[in-house]
C-alpha cells in the first residue's frame, strides 16, 4: 500500500525518476546501507546528490510544500505526539495530525531521511513540509520551553546520583527457553512466573541479574509489589491447566452501536447567514452524520484561513468539509450551547458532557473546546451510553493476556502502565481494568480528562481544563482517600509520574495510561521525562502496550497470497491470508469494525534492574523479551492467521515492512 511506503524510499525513487542518479547507483548504496534513510544520507555524503538538488526533488517531484512557519500555529495535540527531546534533537516541528498523518516542518532537506525512524519511535506516520531552518529552530524553542525540562532533569539526575544502583554485568550469551520449564528457574526470583504463560522467543537474550538484591535497594515499594507475585503466579499457573478456548468475539465498536450508512457531505456555507436556529439545525446534522458514519470523534480544526470538520472513524481521521475560519465561531458556540457550556467564553477552555439520543441510540457526548492562536479547537467524543465497558476478550486480548490483567486488577499492587499512541485504544483497556477491579469489590478512584464510560462503583473525577485545579492535584487528593485502586488517564508530566510512584509505594494498585509506541518506549520516555530510575523500577509491576487495527469485512472477505506476509516476523512462508474487497455493507472500504493487538510485560527483577540502571531502549527491549513478553507483532500475526486482519492493515499500523 502506498501509505505504508517509507518516506526515504519515495525520495530515493524520486532521485531516479528525476534523472539525478541511476537505479544502479541507488542499488549499490542500498547494498552497503540496507536502511533506506541511511542510504539517502550516504548519497548526500558522497556528493552524488546535493542538498539543493534534494530540496528541488522534494518540492518539484514529490510536491512537498514550503511553508512560512510564522503563519502556522502548531496544534497542541500535535506537540504532545512528538516528545520535546526528539523535536529538539532532530529539529522537527509538529504542526498538525489529520487523516492519520502527523505533518512536521523540517528546516534541513536532509532531515527527510530521519522521519521514518522518528515515526517508528513514536508510533505514527510522518509527512514533511519544508521551512526555513532558523524559523523551525526558533519555533521549537517557543513551543517546547527548555527551562522547565532542564530543571526537572537536573533534579532527577541529582536524585539518581544519590540513589544509583550498581547492577554491573554485561549482557551476553543466548538462552533458549523451553515453555515447559518453570520460567522462575531460568531468570531467578521474579515478579510473575510467566514462562509457561507467555511465549519466549528462541533468540531472547539472557539478562544478567543485579549482583545486589534489587528488592533491598529499592526498599518497601518493591517489597509491597513482590507480595502480589506469588498470588498472581498461582492464579496464572492454575489458569493454564485447562485453558478455555479463545473465543473470537467481535468487539463492540461504535460501528456496531450505530448505523454504518454514510450520508452526503455537510454544507458549512449556511454559517455565513446563520441565526441561532440554523446553527442548532447544523449541529444536529453534524451529530446525525457522525453517528451514521460510526465516528468516535468529531473535530473542528482551525488551520490558517480555514477550519475543517473531521470525523475519526475506525481509528483514522477523515475530512468531511471545510469553510472559512471566520464562520467557525458560530458552529463552536452551537456545540457549546448543546453541551450547556454557553457561558464559557472563546478565550477559556471548556469541557462538558451530555446524554443524547441520536439515530435511535442512547449516546454520551463529551465536548471539549480549547482556545489556540489559530482559533477555537473543538472535539466531540461520541460513545454509547452503556453501564459497562467492554471486557478484555472483547477488546481483542488473548486468553492469557486477559487473565493476567484480571489477576492484576483483583489482587495487584504497584504501577500498571498502559501505553499506546493517540487513537491506540489505551482508554478502552483503562476502563476495562477499572470495571473489573470494581466488580471484584475494590474501591476505585479515577482521574479523567474525558469520561467515556460511567461506572457507578468507581469514583470518577472529570478534570476541566479551564479549572485552576489540575489532574495532578485531584490525583494527589485521591491518594489520601481510602481507596484500593488509584487511576489516572493519562500521565502528562513528571509530577504525575512521581505521584503514581508515591501511590504505588503505599501498597495501592495504580492504573495509568501514557502515550508511547509500545511499553518499552513508554518506560524509556518516562525516564527521559525526568522519572527517577530506581523509584520507577520499584513501582512498575505490569505493562501493556497496544494498537488498534481495522478488521476485515466478513461479507466481502476473500483469500489471497500477499508477498508482504512473508515479511512478518515469525510468519511461515507462503501463508494464506484474507482481505476485504469492498462492498456496500462496509462502504467499499473492505473493513468492518476494529480490534486491538497487545503486548503484556511483567516487570520481573531482571527488567527492573535494567530500568534502575537507566539503560537504553534496545537493552530494555532485550530484557522485556527475556521476561516472556510477546511483542505486538506476534499478536498481530495471530489475527492475520485467524483471518481477522489483513496483512496490509497490520503493516500500516506496525510498519514491519523492510
Amino acid at each position: 500500500m502506498a501509505e505504508a511506503t517509507s518516506i526515504a524510499r519515495r525520495v530515493l525513487d524520486a532521485f531516479v525518476t528525476s534523472g539525478l542518479i541511476t537505479a544502479d547507483q541507488v542499488a549499490g548504496v542500498r547494498e552497503a546501507f540496507p536502511d533506506e534513510g541511511a542510504a539517502g544520507r550516504e548519497l548526500l555524503g558522497r556528493g552524488l546528490v546535493t542538498e539543493r538538488q534534494l530540496s528541488g526533488v522534494l518540492e518539484g517531484e514529490m510536491g512537498i510544500p514550503r511553508v512560512d512557519i510564522e503563519s502556522y500555529a502548531p496544534d497542541d495535540e500535535a506537540l504532545e505526539l512528538l516528545p520535546a527531546t526528539i523535536a529538539r534533537w532532530q529539529n522537527l516541528l509538529p504542526l498538525f495530525e489529520i487523516e492519520g498523518m502527523l505533518t512536521v516542518a523540517i528546516g534541513n532537506p536532509a532531515d527527510v531521511f530521519v522521519l521514518d525512524d522518528v515515526g517508528l519511535e513514536i508510533g505514527l506516520e510522518l509527512e514533511p513540509v519544508l521551512a526555513e531552518a532558523l524559523a523551525v529552530t526558533a519555533a521549537i524553542a517557543q513551543y517546547y520551553p527548555a527551562d522547565a525540562d532542564a530543571d526537572a532533569n537536573a533534579g532527577a539526575d541529582a536524585d539518581a546520583s544519590a540513589e544509583s544502583v550498581d547492577v554491573g554485568g554485561d549482557v551476553d550469551g543466548q538462552v533458549v527457553v523451553d515453555a515447559s520449564v518453570d520460567f522462575a528457574e531460568i531468570v531467578g526470583e521474579i515478579e510473575m512466573s510467566v514462562g509457561d504463560f507467555f511465549e519466549v522467543a528462541d533468540d531472547a537474550r539472557e539478562v544478567v541479574d543485579a549482583p545486589v538484591d534489587v528488592t533491598e535497594v529499592l526498599g518497601v515499594q518493591a517489597a509491597q509489589a513482590m507480595e502480589f507475585s506469588e498470588a498472581v503466579a498461582e492464579t496464572l499457573d492454575s489458569a493454564q491447566d485447562e485453558p478455555a478456548p479463545l473465543e473470537t468475539v467481535s468487539p463492540l465498536t461504535v460501528e456496531e452501536v450505530v448505523s454504518s450508512q454514510a450520508t452526503a457531505a455537510i454544507d458549512l456555507d449556511v454559517l455565513a447567514v446563520a441565526d441561532d436556529h440554523k446553527v442548532a439545525a447544523l449541529v444536529a446534522e453534524v451529530l446525525d452524520s457522525a453517528v451514521a458514519r460510526g465516528a468516535s470523534r468529531i473535530h473542528l480544526l482551525p488551520y490558517k484561513n480555514d477550519f475543517y470538520l473531521v470525523f475519526r472513524i475506525g481509528g483514522r481521521l477523515e475530512k468531511i468539509s471545510s469553510a472559512p475560519l471566520a464562520m467557525q465561531s458560530a458552529l463552536v458556540d452551537g456545540f457549546k450551547s448543546y453541551a450547556k457550556l454557553g457561558g464559557v467564553g472563546p478565550d477559556e477552555p471548556a469541557l462538558g458532557r451530555v446524554h443524547a439520543e441520536i439515530g435511535g441510540k442512547q449516546l454520551v457526548l463529551t465536548v471539549s473546546s480549547v482556545p489556540t492562536v489559530a482559533g477555537q479547537r473543538l472535539v466531540v467524543s461520541v460513545a454509547a451510553a452503556r453501564p459497562d465497558p467492554r471486557g478484555f476478550l472483547e477488546l481483542g486480548m488473548s486468553e492469557a493476556e486477559a487473565r493476567a490483567l484480571q489477576a492484576m486488577a483483583e489482587r495487584g499492587r504497584g504501577l500498571l502502565l498502559i501505553a499506546a499512541p493517540v487513537a491506540g485504544g489505551r482508554s478502552s483497556t483503562y476502563y476495562a481494568l477499572l470495571s473489573h477491579a470494581a466488580s471484584a469489590g475494590k474501591t476505585v478512584y479515577s482521574v479523567e480528562s474525558s469520561v467515556e464510560y460511567e461506572i457507578p462503583a468507581v469514583a470518577q473525577v472529570l478534570v476541566n481544563p479551564g479549572s485552576p485545579v489540575g489532574a495532578a492535584s485531584y490525583f494527589a487528593a485521591g491518594i489520601r482517600q481510602d481507596t484500593d485502586v488509584l487511576a489516572i488517564d493519562s500521565i502528562q508530566s513528571v509530577e504525575d509520574v512521581h505521584l503514581a510512584i508515591e501511590a504505588a509505594g503505599m501498597g495501592k494498585l495504580v492504573i495509568a495510561t501514557f502515550a508511547g509506541a509500545d511499553i518499552v518506549s513508554a518506560v524509556r520516555r518516562m525516564l527521559d521525562l525526568g522519572a527517577e530510575p530506581v523509584s520507577l523500577a520499584s513501582a512498575l509491576t505490569l505493562g501493556v502496550g497496544q494498537r488498534v487495527v481495522r478488521t476485515i469485512c466478513p461479507n466481502c472477505a476473500s483469500d489471497e497470497k500477499n508477498p508482504l506476509a512473508d515479511m512478518i516476523p515469525g510468519a511461515e512462508k507462503g501463508m494464506l491470508t484474507r482481505k476485504g474487497a469492498g462492498c456496500p455493507d462496509c462502504g467499499k472500504s473492505g473493513f468492518a469494525g476494529a480490534t486491538g493487538i497487545f503486548e503484556v510485560l511483567p516487570f520481573t527483577e531482571p527488567v527492573r534492574a535494567q530500568i534502575a540502571r537507566d539503560v537504553s531502549r534496545s537493552e530494555l527491549d532485550a530484557a522485556a523479551r527475556a521476561a516472556g513478553m510477546r511483542p505486538m507483532i506476534a499478536s498481530g500475526l495471530s489475527k492475520v492467521r485467524d483471518g481477522m486482519v489483513s496483512v496490509d492493515e497490520l503493516d500500516r499500523v506496525l510498519r514491519f515492512r523492510a
